[in-house]
């Protein structure tokens, strides 16, 4: 099976380029459910094959995974470390289930469980960045996805992402990304058009 990751996630980078499934269905025996259900819907060739394939293929990648993450297989330090981290993986899944709550360095700390200026060495020794500004490249991560992938409006993205205004968040992506949503909307639109 080959995905299509978008590489600016930074759990990405850090995984190997093929992962054997005989580990994960050792660990994980119902994949192998899984991945027999996807063999019969590609034999089979049904009305609606695709459509099921993928959303299985889906949820066979978040299993792959999430085992390397929980398995600790390969050399994964920084983030995947941090995620392993019980205390410190809390705060990375709340961002990224939340990313347009408007968070502070003191909630980040509290749902760690510690003080602000111990959860930020910590967090940024682990990921390499300041929490605000994982938080801001998460954001415009998103932001960037939402617009080219998902056709989202600048509007709409801002909304999302809980910006008081379209012209705030256009700044925002603008200074983190070095160009403005519309170019981004625009170059979607020419890619679609081309295609």
């Amino acid at each position: 099976m080959e995905l299509e990751l978008d590489s600016l996630h930074p759990l990405i980078s850090l995984m190997p380029d093929i992962m054997p499934v005989a580990a994960l269905q050792e660990r994980q025996p119902d994949i192998r459910h899984l991945l027999h259900t996807m063999e019969r819907e590609m034999a089979a060739a049904r009305a609606g094959s695709a459509g099921i394939l993928a959303r299985l293929s889906e949820v066979v990648a978040a299993n792959i995974v999430r085992e390397w993450v929980e398995a600790g297989d390969g050399d994964a330090g920084g983030w995947i470390a941090a995620l392993r981290d019980p205390r410190l993986g809390k705060v990375l899944v709340a961002l990224h289930c939340d990313p347009g709550k408007d968070w502070t360095v003191a909630e980040m700390a509290k749902l760690m469980g510690s003080s602000r200026t111990v959860f930020a060495e910590r967090f940024t020794s682990a990921t390499g960045v300041p929490p605000l500004r994982y938080l801001a490249r998460l954001r415009m991560h998103l932001a960037s996805q939402w617009m080219s992938r998902d056709r989202l409006s600048v509007d709409q993205v801002a909304r999302r992402l809980n910006y008081n205004s379209p012209a705030a968040f256009s700044r925002a992506f603008k200074r983190f990304t070095g160009r403005p949503p519309s170019q981004v909307r625009r170059s979607s639109d020419r890619e679609e058009a081309a295609e």
